[in-house]
């Protein structure tokens, strides 16, 4: 009886030695529920129902000697009651001491910055929609904040072709403000992108050789947050606006209002939304 005590003792000692030595691993789920009054650039009628409603899974693991893996995915759909799901935004990374590598199914709006704007028809469709690509990047390590990534993307319909032309990107990140650069892979269209936190607000441009540009900024009023999104699109422009009110850190009301005219979006339309999130 004492031998099988003795054992069992020894046995727990290890494991528990082995357990402080294993690896750290960690595993997220967050997600939104949203309810909106609301209307579409086409239809003058107003609706009630659910919407922007997702679940996100994610999941690290430090894998000793600098190195870790992660992964994520997120499941979305508009009521939460259709039969439709959509995987959106699967991606999984190995991180090392020499930069990253990672490989990505995401769903890119053609709007870049953000002011967080969110209505049924907003700056990313006047910009030209929405589009779910693959996409292949290795970034360098920051070096002073400045990192350097070489990145192939193609469209979901198919397996990523890793030749051609790839999408360079430069960043850098320092003293409330970012600044991106991409020479716009086989297409070859410069766009720069830069913001910068001022303390009392948040501002961010974009400039792009195919004559698309952007304007945001947004700023804190109390517990609420009001925004200004501004885009061009060739000859064509839109304005966005949005109040946003924390009742706390998950539960927000917010107020958002479109107008553009040009590339199908003529007219305007808005949203009021209650959003949790946990």
């Amino acid at each position: 009886m004492k031998k099988i005590l003795i054992a069992s003792a020894v046995m727990a000692l290890f494991g528990v030695s082995q357990a402080a030595e294993a690896p750290a691993s960690s595993i997220a789920i967050s997600g939104s529920i949203a309810v909106s009054m609301q209307n579409t650039v086409a239809a003058s009628g107003n609706t009630l129902d659910l919407s922007d409603s997702d679940i996100n899974f994610s999941a690290k693991e430090d894998l000793g000697n600098g190195m870790s893996v992660s992964a994520s995915t997120s499941l979305t759909t508009e009521k939460l009651r259709s039969n439709q799901v959509d995987a959106n935004n699967t991606a999984i990374a190995l991180t090392t001491g020499f930069g990253s590598v990672s490989y990505s199914n995401v769903l890119s709006g053609k709007a870049k910055m953000s002011a967080g704007v969110s209505a049924e028809d907003d700056m990313n469709d006047f910009m030209g929609g929405y589009s779910t690509v693959n996409v292949f990047n290795v970034t360098s390590p920051s070096i002073a904040g400045f990192t350097v990534g070489v990145e192939y993307a193609g469209d979901d319909a198919s397996a990523l072709a890793v030749s051609g032309t790839p999408n360079v990107i430069a960043t850098w990140a320092g003293a409330g403000a970012t600044v991106r650069v991409e020479n716009g892979g086989a297409a070859k269209v410069i766009d720069v992108r830069a913001t910068y936190n001022l303390g009392v607000a948040k501002v961010g441009a974009r400039w792009t050789e195919a004559d698309r540009k952007e304007f945001t900024v947004s700023a804190p009023v109390g517990p609420m947050t009001v925004g200004y999104h501004y885009a061009k699109n060739g000859a064509d422009h839109a304005h966005g606006a949005v109040a946003s009110y924390a009742f706390s850190k998950q539960t927000s009301l917010s107020a958002n209002y479109v107008t553009g005219n040009g590339n199908g979006f003529d007219g305007s339309n808005y949203r009021v939304q209650l959003k949790k999130t946990f």
